[in-house]
């Protein structure tokens, strides 16, 4: 009886923990949520590409391509904020790098001073 009761106490202690826990996997969601959906890696010529027919649309906010043969799943707009926050650029597939600022120059050798020689 002991063991089954620190076992239902450890059961607990996790889903708490988990309940009360940020998405910490917000964007991994959206991806299977786009695969269930029937959306696949490089599918885009067909109209059921992953990124740029799923992921893309619902991250952005924007409507799906002309081309997309499927309907973009149901996904909580909390989902996608939180996403967001984890990766900022999730779903952009050439997306620039962040700016980075230039590093200052390395500073200047001192000067070599050769004192003639007697």
């Amino acid at each position: 009886m002991g063991l089954t009761v620190c076992t239902l106490i450890i059961g607990w202690g996790s889903m708490v923990a988990s309940e009360g826990a940020p998405r910490q996997r917000a964007c991994v969601e959206i991806r299977a949520a786009c695969q269930q959906a029937g959306f696949v890696q490089g599918g885009g010529k067909d109209g059921d590409g992953i990124l740029v027919d799923c992921i893309r649309p619902i991250v952005q906010g924007s409507g799906q391509r002309r081309r997309a043969s499927k309907p973009l799943p149901q996904v909580d707009p909390q989902l996608v904020a939180a996403c967001k926050q984890e990766n900022p650029r999730f779903g952009q597939r050439n997306a620039p790098a962040q700016s980075v600022e230039p590093a200052a120059p390395p500073p200047a050798a001192p000067p070599t001073t050769d004192a003639p020689s007697r």
